[in-house]
């Protein structure tokens, strides 16, 4: 019985033995294998990038934005590094967000958030700026925009193609976000933020009214307002000025 085990033992030993030779060349055969699809997978003219495209646009032209990914073509699909071109496109003036995805075998789609402009600023022309600061390039449609405007600043306050970090403006901004989330359709009917020494000064198209709303508690001020709105509606009076630079009072006034 000894000697029988000790064989089963070495048919068991080499069928291992066998085991590990097959694995050890299935996995080397694998591995070259891989080794060489990755290199005809990166080489091949097959997976060469041909065409970039642009989707998104409305009032940005595809031909603005091509040159920055103009080494992209002849690139192969599967390395192009779409990370770095994602980078060149930060902080561009008109565009929030670009994100670049691959179309097999050849192709690359880019698609643009353009960013989105909520006042005009006026100095000596006017300027578009977006709810994060960023003044936008002037553009053929610029002078056309129904947008309420930011006056009181100066050019060299609000230069283009920058994010613009002038707290007045900041407060601007803030104030106008404030009406359109409390204020219902008021924020539709704003035709002039105005910066004046004395703070922050919201001019009402249709309701003919100016809002003196000061410094930096422009938010608490508002919301005091929009609460108060109706009942002030419902005097009926000649009101022309509505001060809301008090703690603890709204002061109406019928003159400018």
């Amino acid at each position: 019985m000894a000697i029988v085990r000790t064989k089963r033992q070495q048919k068991l030993a080499v069928k291992r033995m066998i085991s590990r030779l097959v694995t050890s060349a299935v996995l080397g055969i694998l591995i070259v294998g891989c080794f060489l699809g990755y290199d005809y997978l990166t080489k091949t003219e097959r997976l060469s990038i041909s065409k970039v495209e642009f989707t998104g646009l409305t009032r940005l032209d595809a031909g603005e934005l091509e040159p920055l990914v103009a080494d992209m073509p002849g690139q192969n699909i599967l390395v192009v590094p779409l990370e770095r071109y994602t980078a060149r496109f930060d902080g561009h003036p008109r565009i929030a967000r670009a994100e670049f995805k691959r179309i097999l075998p050849n192709r690359v789609v880019c698609k643009v958030e353009e960013r989105e402009p909520v006042a005009l600023v006026y100095t000596n022309k006017f300027v578009e700026v977006d709810r994060s600061g960023m003044i936008m390039t002037v553009d053929r449609l610029t002078d056309m925009l129904d947008l309420p405007i930011i006056t009181g600043l100066l050019a060299q306050d609000v230069p283009e193609g920058r994010v613009c970090t002038d707290p007045r403006l900041k407060d601007a901004l803030g104030a106008l976000s404030v009406c359109k989330r409390y204020g219902a359709g008021f924020a539709d009917d704003i035709s002039e933020l105005r910066i004046e020494t004395s703070g922050l000064n919201i001019v009402s198209l249709k309701d003919a009214v100016v809002l003196r709303v000061g410094g930096r508690e422009y938010e608490t001020r508002l919301k005091r307002f929009f609460l108060m709105k109706g009942t002030i509606e419902s005097k009926k009076t000649s009101t022309k000025v509505i001060d809301l630079r008090f703690d603890d009072q709204v002061v109406l006034r019928a003159e400018i």
